[in-house]
């Protein structure tokens, strides 16, 4: 396999991508697979960050008249960091994956493959709600949004995300060109053994490693929901915006309790196809 590509690893907002950059990174940049801090997190950029580091980026107000004046940056980014890369690069992205104006977010020449997490979108719209501190009807037109963005001051960059449903047929639709594996959250949640042991196994494909046991064991009980939010309790984790904690609950269900039946329904009707193809109805 060639190097100089890129591995992303996507999902939709609010649907464990932080949760899988957190495995990743404690099997891959530590010695034994434990974790004391979130610092090795950094380890696995976004892809945002490539972004910035180009001459010339457009300002927060230019982006903020014109989000689509990104898109001529996302294959430069990649064209200008692949040759910096020794190994796969893995990086971290929220973007849908398609194009717009006729720019695409990335292609063959610089993928070497993907890591897809899919969340319930009832599930989604809860912890989005509480992430952003929004109302739940807030919520669900962000999830159904066609055209959501983001942009704040803190990630000056803007990621266009869409809507839950094109984000996911968007990388689904790519798995037809490039190598990927599709994990569902509530799996991760169920048996974290077995889905995370499958996304090494998937990487495997495309890189060249061998699955140290004892630091996958290690590296699974680190990322354990409870561990990771006991941590952020002592030490804190910098990519929580609103609420108490990044690390809230975790749960592969919480909708049943806490979503009114009103927007369930919509969900359910907005979602239907996507839904049922993956298993959620």
């Amino acid at each position: 396999m060639d190097n100089n590509k890129f591995i992303w690893l996507t999902s939709y907002p609010k649907s464990g991508n932080t949760m899988l950059r957190l495995f990743l990174s404690t099997y891959f940049f530590t010695n034994d697979g434990k974790i004391d801090s979130f610092k090795n997190i950094k380890h696995i950029t976004n892809f945002q960050n490539l972004i910035l580091a180009l001459d010339n980026v457009p300002t927060y107000k230019d982006f903020q008249k014109d989000f689509t004046k990104i898109c001529p940056l996302w294959i430069k980014a990649q064209k200008i960091n692949a040759k910096k890369i020794k190994k796969s690069l893995l990086v971290k992205t929220h973007s849908f994956m398609g194009k717009i104006n006729n720019y695409p977010l990335t292609n063959k020449e610089y993928t070497k493959g993907f890591i897809h997490i899919v969340r319930d979108p009832r599930s989604v719209i809860i912890s989005n709600m509480h992430h952003y501190n929004l109302s739940i009807e807030e919520s669900f037109g962000n999830i159904t949004d066609d055209k959501r963005f983001s942009l704040g001051t803190g990630a000056p960059v803007p990621e266009i995300i869409s809507s839950w449903k094109n984000h996911y047929i968007s990388w689904k639709k790519y798995s037809l060109d490039v190598p990927s594996i599709t994990i569902k959250f509530e799996d991760i949640i169920t048996d974290p053994k077995k889905n995370f042991l499958d996304i090494l196994k998937f990487l495997q494909k495309i890189m060249s490693f061998k699955i140290d046991e004892r630091k996958y064991n290690n590296s699974i009980e680190a990322v354990k929901f409870q561990n990771l939010k006991k941590l952020e309790q002592n030490i804190g984790f910098d990519e929580k915006l609103y609420g108490n904690s990044f690390f809230r609950k975790g749960l592969s269900n919480e909708w049943k309790d806490s979503l009114p039946k009103k927007i369930q329904n919509k969900i359910e009707e907005v979602f239907y196809k996507e839904m049922i193809e993956l298993g959620y109805l």
